[in-house]
């Protein structure tokens, strides 16, 4: 658009329009990948400095850290940390990171923020909270530690009032999750450290060590720049470059911008959108894969839920061409829209439902409404005929898969831990009927946090919706 040469434009709206549309050209495809590689060297630095490994913040971090580098994954919400809005989420309790804490001594999480912060409250708050609630649970000392230049004294203070609370409904709630059993991991409490570029922090030469505690390096991988951009040569640098990236990534992933990181980097920013669109770029998986059980290694990325039978998960890239394959389950609940061939009922044993859900709204609709046929599928598999005498019923082995493995198998998996299975996370038969008749919210987050302790997963809140409706309405019609 010629902006001078319209008269309706006033000096001060052109100079308005022209300011935004340098900052949007600022913040290209090319710019971005260029300080997002910039920043991943210190976020290197940081790592060798104190011999810890990398664990990216889903889902900014990860596009910091080289693909080999990623010893682990967590999510750590920046809303958790957000103003008045503090929590600790039951939802999303990145337990699964404290064996590689007690090994390795510590971690280094990485995350970003865009301008406007020194660093994301995710680091500045959230993990923080995490480090006191657990050190709480498991070592009787609450103690919150926050950085003095991005939390005031008060808003500190205010939150430290909160973590007994935190405490209690942890332990309260904690359904499947073993304090003992975590405390046998570590023998000393969590403590944060914080490291920015901005700080003018003289890295260790030799990775020190820590005798109180275990360190969670907070590594903020961005620099603090005016207005969020500045000049280089040869590019404009974007703080937080790799945040929000379903805005500005046009489809490339994390893994897809490491494999191709070279081709990317020297291309103009015109060239790096023809090489997108003509569907250049090397191929790559851009999700890390859990390993299944026994033979379903190879074909499934899938996580055993406890002692409870039940595993969740998604299929591998190099999708399952037959239920036959996977010999470790015969009973199989299959969500995902990549077909599988059904076996012959007559020459297999194996007990299949198969109900393609999509993603998005139209999906969650599905899933609703497909979920009392799922339940009713578990009970008359799983169940019916059993003549079980104990509890814990071991011959359950029922696969549950769905396209990303983190929502629809997770909220099936939950309505049937809701129903079925008691605070321990075994199966009462006993106690069915019972437990029918008292199921709310609270019962349900709590079998929630039996899930999200083994495999790390956020279902959407459409599909907790459902198993709330589905749930509660269970509870009149049954």
């Amino acid at each position: 658009m010629n902006y001078a040469a319209d008269p309706a434009i006033s000096d001060a709206n052109l100079f308005g329009a022209v300011s935004k549309s340098l900052r949007k050209d600022s913040r290209s495809v090319h710019n971005r990948l260029r300080s997002i590689a910039h920043d991943s060297e210190f976020v290197i630095d940081v790592s060798e400095a104190f011999g810890l490994p990398l664990v990216a913040n889903e889902r900014c971090g990860r596009w910091y850290i080289p693909p080999e580098r990623i010893a682990e994954s967590v999510y750590f919400k920046s809303t958790d940390g957000h103003t008045g809005q503090w929590g600790f989420s039951l939802r999303r309790l990145n337990l699964h990171i404290i064996d590689l804490v007690a090994r390795r001594g510590g971690i280094v999480i990485v995350d970003s923020t865009r301008r406007g912060k020194r660093m994301p409250d995710a680091l500045s708050k959230t993990v923080p909270i995490w480090c006191a609630v657990l050190n709480n649970a498991m070592f009787g000392v609450g103690k919150l530690y926050t950085s003095p230049t991005a939390v005031s004294r008060s808003e500190h203070a205010q939150i430290e009032a909160q973590i007994g609370t935190w405490t209690q409904q942890f332990l309260v709630r904690r359904c499947g999750i073993d304090i003992a059993k975590i405390c046998a991991h570590l023998d000393k409490p969590l403590r944060p450290i914080w490291v920015t570029p901005d700080v003018s922090l003289i890295l260790p030469p030799e990775p020190p060590t820590f005798d109180e505690f275990h360190a969670i390096v907070l590594c903020t991988a961005s620099r603090t720049v005016q207005d969020g951009v500045e000049r280089r040569q040869g590019y404009t640098y974007v703080q937080g470059a790799a945040d929000d990236q379903e805005a500005w990534a046009s489809g490339i992933t994390p893994n897809l911008f490491w494999i191709n990181k070279e081709l990317l980097l020297k291309s103009t920013d015109y060239e790096v959108e023809q090489i997108i669109r003509n569907g250049q770029l090397k191929g790559g998986h851009s999700d890390f894969e859990s390993p299944g059980i026994g033979n379903s290694t190879r074909l499934l990325d899938i996580t055993a839920i406890a002692d409870t039978g039940i595993y969740i998960g998604k299929k591998k890239q190099s999708a399952i061409n037959h239920y036959n394959d996977i010999t470790d389950f015969n009973t199989i609940i299959d969500l995902s829209t990549s077909p599988t061939a059904l076996p012959d009922t007559q020459t297999t044993n194996k007990e299949i439902l198969q109900l393609p859900i999509p993603d998005g709204k139209k999906g969650s609709k599905q899933f609703r409404a497909e979920l009392p046929r799922i339940i009713a599928f578990f009970e008359r598999t799983c169940l019916s005929n059993k003549g079980r005498s104990e509890s814990i019923a071991p011959e359950i082995c029922l696969l549950i898969l769905c396209d990303t493995g983190s929502d629809f198998s997770v909220g099936a998996a939950l309505s049937i831990l809701s129903l079925y299975y008691n605070e321990e996370g075994h199966i009462d038969d006993n106690n069915k009927e019972r437990i029918k008749n008292r199921i709310d919210k609270d019962l349900v987050r709590r079998r929630l946090t039996l899930i999200v302790v083994q495999r790390k997963v956020n279902p959407s809140r459409a599909t907790l919706l459902a198993v709330n409706s589905v749930l509660m309405g269970w509870n009149n019609n049954n």
